[in-house]
């Protein structure tokens, strides 16, 4: 469709190839249509069946821009033309067809093509709300979206847990250049790590640090010095002549 975003086609593009034991025959509401509906309308706040269909059945732009289409021959003259969301019973049975793991998958797969090349991405560690779980996010500034989420072990920091998971968050999306991190982050092995991997990063300094400030501001300094004008010296050779 003309109107469907790029974001919204790839993520219809990637449930669509989602395999399950439905057949193609007789089927009016497809899996990848179906499952996208889902996604955006849990992302909306609903929280079960019932609310996602109230959410569906008030949304036809939605519906339509998603490729659900009214159906050929429907059992109501006065339905004729008019397009329905998935009924609460249909949006069971289309979800038991997919595994908590394939729907992951395909879910991460959509956030791998969406990071372009040269992605900027913050790392920062949170404590979740509600639960005991302290994790480290990495969120892609141009999607507002985190992508991935490494828990801090009980015996680790954020700085050992990044150190630990940056080679599989850099392999996982080769596309992000540039990393920006807190003071607590901001450590010789990240940096090196980085380096390696021939990423650019951003790391903040406290001014409790302030050999690494002092240091910093110094290189800072030498950076931003101009180097001397250029100027023409004339030279005399050996038989006298001049060259320049």
């Amino acid at each position: 469709m003309s109107d469907r975003s790029p974001a919204l086609g790839c993520l219809l593009d990637v449930f669509a190839s989602l395999k399950t034991s439905r057949s193609a025959r007789g089927t009016r509401y497809s899996l990848g249509s179906t499952l996208a509906l889902v996604l955006i309308a849990v992302l909306s706040g609903c929280k079960n069946h019932s609310q996602i269909f109230v959410f569906a059945q008030t949304r036809k732009a939605l519906l339509e821009r998603l490729g659900f289409r009214p159906p050929k021959y429907p059992r109501k003259a006065d339905s004729r033309g008019q397009i329905r969301a998935p009924s609460e019973d249909t949006l069971s049975r289309i979800l038991a067809e997919v595994g908590a793991a394939q729907f992951n998958a395909s879910l991460a797969l959509f956030l791998l093509r969406m990071v372009s090349r040269g992605s900027k991405a913050a790392v920062d560690g949170k404590t979740l709300r509600g639960a005991d779980e302290h994790v480290l996010s990495v969120f892609v500034n141009d999607l507002c979206q985190v992508v991935w989420q490494e828990e801090v072990g009980s015996k680790e920091n954020e700085l050992s847990c990044l150190e630990r998971a940056i080679g599989a968050i850099l392999s996982r999306y080769p596309n992000l250049r540039l990393i920006t991190g807190d003071a607590a982050l901001c450590h010789k092995s990240i940096t090196r790590l980085l380096v390696n991997a021939r990423r650019d990063y951003f790391l903040q300094l406290k001014a409790p640090h302030t050999g690494d400030v002092a240091l910093a501001e110094d290189s800072f300094a030498q950076l931003r010095a101009r180097p001397p004008a250029a100027r023409t010296v004339e030279k005399r050779g050996l038989r006298g002549g001049r060259k320049s």
